[in-house]
């Protein structure tokens, strides 16, 4: 009786270790790692990365492993610890969601030996500075065409040539820090404006820090010393700036008739249009140089003369043949 109990349960139990035998017939793992470390992000703020998924069955010892067939299915699953917004998408054009989708690799086949994903994670807005979070992505086998994350791997490690470890799961620590400044403003440290140019344009460029802040509109006033041309007091607005980017103004001055080697400062007061207590200003600081001289005969220009010559010269031949004749 005992025996019979056995081999019954022997018999229920085979198929589900075949099963799970069955599906580690290659071996998974990313050609490249995360950068490691803990990563400063701010909120809003998206942090991505191309990987590479592979089937590394030819880097395991047959006589100790058995997934070392060329051609398995498999898939990239992500996932992190606080539930941030994750992108998963096909890395070949087409940007099609790759989150779970079992795919082929072939070995013997050219270029079907692995496959491209983009993964992206993205701080939500409700994030707290300090927050940390872990983002994890996995290249998992795949059991009749549905992603089996919870099969392990065959080899994790795998070695390839270097040696450079690659393993089937990688992650990347993250912490939330704080957000640049709602309202700066970039520019050089020094711009140079060549003799005379009669309207040259000075940039700055008005940033909104905070990614997760709405577009908004900051009012400006650009004044000079008036050394480089008459004395500005220029005004404007640099509208509908979205949260995490910068708009570029210009002050805008006469270098004509100014002598060279003269130097000017512009200084930019910029605020936010709405509430006005939201200000910065800079200084930026200018220099009249002599103008660059544009090169007439240039090497592209000496070649389409010296053809344009031979060409004539042949025409004229032809012609002056044609007359004797």
């Amino acid at each position: 009786m005992k025996k019979l109990m056995l081999v019954a349960l022997v018999v229920i139990l085979l198929p589900s270790v075949l099963g799970a035998q069955g599906i580690k017939q290659g071996d998974p793992a990313f050609y490249f790692n995360f950068p490691g470390g803990t990563i400063n992000v701010i909120k809003g703020e998206t942090w991505g990365d191309h990987l590479y998924a592979g089937n590394f069955y030819w880097s395991n010892d047959p006589e100790v492993y058995s997934c070392v067939d060329p051609v398995d299915t498999f898939a990239v699953v992500t996932g992190d610890d606080l539930g941030w917004p994750i992108t998963n998408v096909f890395d070949d054009g087409t940007d099609t969601d790759a989150e779970g989708v079992c795919y082929i690799l072939d070995d013997l086949v050219a270029l079907e030996w692995y496959f491209n994903v983009a993964v992206c994670i993205t701080v939500p807005c409700e994030a707290l500075v300090g927050d940390l979070n872990t983002f994890s992505v996995q290249m998992a086998y795949c059991d009749e065409g549905v992603a089996a994350p919870d099969s392990g791997d065959c080899e994790d490690p795998n070695v390839r040539s270097g040696p450079v470890d690659c393993y089937s799961t990688i992650t990347q620590d993250f912490e939330v820090t704080a957000s640049p400044p709602a309202l700066y403003i970039l520019q050089d440290t020094l711009y140079f404006v060549e003799q005379g140019q009669t309207a040259a344009y000075i940039p700055f460029s008005i940033c909104n820090g905070d990614a997760c802040a709405p577009p908004t509109d900051y009012d400006y006033v650009i004044t000079s010393l008036g050394y480089v041309g008459a004395a500005l007091n220029q005004t404007g607005t640099a509208s509908g700036v979205s949260g995490g980017t910068c708009q570029d103004v210009y002050g805008i001055v006469d270098a004509g008739v100014t002598a060279v080697c003269t130097y000017d400062t512009l200084t930019i007061v910029v605020w936010d249009a709405g509430v006005g207590s939201i200000y910065d200003t800079c200084v930026q600081a200018i220099h009249v140089v002599e103008p660059v001289p544009v090169p007439l005969f240039t090497a592209p220009v000496v070649t389409i003369l010296v053809l344009a010559m031979i060409l004539a010269a042949a025409v004229i031949m032809k012609r002056h043949a044609v007359s004797k004749a």
